[in-house]
């Protein structure tokens, strides 16, 4: 199940159990106690308007009441709720129905126009209790598929930063031997390039801490990796970005591109002592989020390639978010390689990050 609908499941678990908590108790209970006193009184032949109406009242302020209660002893003192042990969770919610019930309005003694029957207190008791203990259950089965989503998501969460441990020491060695090749051939340009690897750096290590970023702020970390591998080919390595306007604020997993552009330098520029260029690009087609990473490198046997720790890592990221709804595809052409990602549309929600 990808990571985002993990999320938005999580979510709507607790929705579901703050609503099937509404539900039961300002409509279902009071309403089935209601229709069991109208039921009684009709059959005593003492059905009577005004009374059901007063009846009505009473009910419906007990299970208010009730409802407020359980609200906040969740919120404030969660553990009194025994959510362990079912047997006390049910004594709980009896006692404090009948506390409410015989302090505020005395629903388990006979209103006007009811029999006076003690018999009576039985049965809506037991009523009582099975709308409880059937609430109780369905709640049970609400809570325990929210633990399951929520290991869940925590597993696939704690995947995907194993994922980025993996990419980190790959993309800081590459670096780091770059300045190291520099320091005695060029100093100017090494020092430079520290520049440049600090303002990286400093982007990546922020990025590291989203799970989502914005195109646009994938993309200037993609530039700043391509200017840092300028400086280290000088004339050897042009490159050139386009970012379509409308695609600006979709959001992506962040540092998805980067083994992307780390496996084009290697491959299409490091090996070779040509001239290289590089272009990415990203548009909207079809509501899918495309990029595109053009190199000039020389042609190449596009079939049966085997992948890299840069493509694996790239594959598996998009498995956790997206499972099978993504495309990857690389060819090669007449001028060079073509990488393409295609990725469902995600508006920016920054709370998700």
């Amino acid at each position: 199940m990808a990571l985002d609908k993990l999320i938005t499941l999580n979510a709507q678990q607790e929705i579901n159990r703050k609503q099937l908590q509404k539900l039961v108790f300002l409509i279902i209970m009071p309403l089935t106690n209601l229709l069991f006193v109208a039921a009684v009184m009709y059959d005593n032949e003492k059905f009577n308007i005004q009374t059901i109406g007063t009846v009505a009242i009473r009910v419906w302020v007990i299970f208010g009441l009730t409802f407020l209660v359980f609200q906040l002893l969740e919120e404030y003192l969660p553990r009194v709720i025994r959510k362990d042990c079912f047997v006390c969770q049910l004594a709980m919610h009896i006692l404090i129905i009948v506390g409410i019930a015989s302090f505020f309005a005395p629903v388990f003694t006979r209103p006007d126009g009811l029999p006076s029957t003690q018999s009576l207190e039985v049965p809506r008791l037991f009523i009582i209790t099975m709308e409880i203990t059937l609430y109780l259950i369905v709640l049970r089965i609400l809570d325990e598929q929210a633990n399951a989503f929520s290991t869940m998501l925590t597993l696939k969460e704690s995947e995907l930063n194993v994922l980025r441990s993996q990419s980190n020491p790959h993309f800081l060695f590459n670096t780091l031997n770059l300045i190291n090749s520099e320091i005695s051939d060029d100093p100017d340009n090494a020092k430079e390039i520290v520049y440049d690897l600090a303002d990286l750096l400093r982007k990546y290590l922020k990025m590291a801490q989203q799970s989502f970023t914005t195109v646009s702020e994938e993309m200037k970390l993609v530039s700043l990796y391509l200017t840092l591998q300028q400086k280290r080919f000088k004339n050897r390595l042009t490159f050139d970005i386009e970012v379509a306007h409308d695609t600006h604020q979709l959001q992506i997993p962040a540092l998805l591109l980067q083994p992307v552009v780390e496996n084009t330098i290697k491959h299409s520029v490091v090996p070779y002592a040509a001239k290289a260029h590089v272009k990415v690009s990203a548009s909207l087609t079809d509501k899918n989020l495309v990029v595109v990473f053009k190199d000039t490198g020389p042609v190449f046997d596009d079939k049966g390639i085997e992948e890299g720790d840069g493509f694996r890592i790239l594959r598996k990221t998009l498995d956790l978010h997206f499972v099978n709804n993504y495309g990857l595809s690389l060819k090669s052409t007449k001028t060079g390689g073509e990488f393409k990602v295609c990725i469902p549309v995600r508006i920016l929600e920054s709370n998700r990050e």
